[in-house]
């Protein structure tokens, strides 16, 4: 039996199996790898649902772009929050902002063509481009420069990519955009004709400052951006999200999505429209839990001789491996010594052996239970 190669590029695991630690249930296990909130959903999400539960034909299959609820809904948050304007057409409602991704590069990218991409960076990137034979080239960011991009790219990359695709606030480093590099970095998608792409799966999640959008500052109507329901509003199991942007590449999209995949269950979408009105002062209350819970991880962290990255949004902090560890024996350590799970730093690229990346995922208690417990490393 002949099975595609292409999936040979694609990983499962992590170097060790957090299942299997999990199932061993000889200590209270700490889980901080994946980035699945813990914080509680609000009842006006909930009503949502079970009002959509309530629609004429709930049951029966939802518009593959979404309701035109949820767009106009989607439209009113980007002028409230960003004062950018859209159009329905400009709006693709999708399952997860994963879903988003996976039917972008195809709509964009011929076999054998190639996008740009960071590294670190969340792996699906990678694995899509994979999936469907599309060349990617890895362009470093570091701590030296915030961990965003030098845009002092390679021309002869420029030239041959199709998409640029940027993630900020970034998984796994927590590093922000600011306006300054979104209008450098679309100036040179626009000098090389590029599309480009911002997942914005944190956008809204952001510390001491107004979220922004790359879309604020793409005068041509070139760009793309991906969201998602998932962190903001802790509606991880209820697998929706969006891209917004420019018409043609959103057309396309819709296509491969009718090929592909399916629309929504439409209660979910009502459960999104009522997320969208929670308004900004819920916002700020999750950015607020959010930094405290950094904070508290990293005044333990610097006792612990830990060093890291003082992120400016999003769910995570990303943290060198003390000296004297590789990343196996560090990880392995907290997992089997403190029942601590983190995401090894090479799960997001082969530049990023010497880190591990720590989900704010556990409350300020659950942090300083689990971390207080380290010992001080040289």
């Amino acid at each position: 039996m002949k099975i595609n190669n292409r999936l040979n590029m694609v990983p499962e695991k992590s170097f060790y199996n957090q299942d299997e630690i999990l199932k061993k249930g000889n200590k209270e296990i700490y889980n901080f790898g994946v980035g699945d909130p813990n914080l509680k959903i609000r009842e006006e999400v909930v009503e949502g649902l079970l009002d959509g539960l309530k629609t004429d034909k709930f049951n029966n299959y939802p518009p593959y772009d979404g309701i035109i609820e949820l767009k106009r809904e989607i439209i009113k948050y980007y002028k409230n929050l960003y004062d950018v304007n859209l159009d329905t057409d400009q709006v693709i409602i999708t399952i997860g902002s994963k879903d988003a991704i996976v039917g972008l590069i195809p709509a964009v990218c011929n076999f054998n063509d190639s996008i740009i991409i960071t590294e670190p960076s969340y792996p699906i990137y990678k694995s899509v481009c994979s999936l469907w034979g599309v060349n990617y080239n890895k362009i470093p960011i570091t701590s030296s420069n915030d961990y965003l991009p030098n845009l002092n790219i390679d021309e002869k990359i420029l030239n041959e990519s199709k998409i640029l695709l940027i993630n900020y606030p970034n998984n796994p480093t927590g590093a922000a955009a600011n306006d300054k590099f979104y209008k450098e970095i679309t100036k040179l998608a626009d000098k090389y004709n590029l599309i480009l792409v911002n997942d914005g799966a944190y956008n809204e999640i952001i510390f001491n400052e107004k979220p922004i959008s790359l879309l604020q500052f793409d005068n041509n109507n070139k760009s793309i951006e991906i969201g998602s329901f998932s962190k903001i509003y802790n509606m991880t199991g209820f697998r929706i999200g969006y891209a917004v942007g420019n018409k043609e590449v959103i057309k396309a999209m819709l296509k491969i999505k009718r090929n592909l995949d399916s629309g929504q269950f439409i209660p979910i979408q009502y459960a999104a429209i009522n997320a969208l009105r929670l308004g900004e002062e819920y916002r700020k209350s999750v950015c607020s839990e959010y930094y405290n819970r950094k904070e508290k991880l990293i005044s333990i962290l610097k006792s612990k001789n830990i060093n890291f990255f003082n992120s400016k949004g999003g769910i995570y902090l990303w943290c060198s491996v003390p000296k004297d560890y590789n990343i196996d024996e560090f990880c392995c350590e907290l997992a089997e010594k403190y029942g601590i799970i983190v995401s090894p730093g090479y799960n997001f690229g082969t530049t990023s052996y010497g880190y591990f990346r720590i989900a704010l995922t556990g409350d300020a208690e659950m942090i300083e239970k689990a971390f207080s417990k380290l010992k001080i490393y040289s």
